[in-house]
């Protein structure tokens, strides 16, 4: 898959995610750095994924 597909699949993903979220998950994925985020997510996603889903997360947290 390319870069630009797995960042899109990402912001799809980071968004549905945090639609359901709790208030304290939200806090945590907001606050949390690249490597954090890198730990919860499955250990076969790509960089461009994880920018993508935490992206589509700070879309949902920020109101968008």
């Amino acid at each position: 898959m390319d870069a630009a597909a797995d960042r899109q699949r990402g912001l799809e993903l980071g968004r549905r995610w945090a639609e359901h979220a709790s208030a304290h998950e939200l806090a945590i994925m907001v606050s949390g750095s690249f490597d954090d985020l890198s730990e919860i997510l499955p250990p076969d996603v790509s960089d461009q994924f994880v920018g993508g889903f935490r992206e589509g997360v700070l879309h949902v947290w920020r109101g968008a």
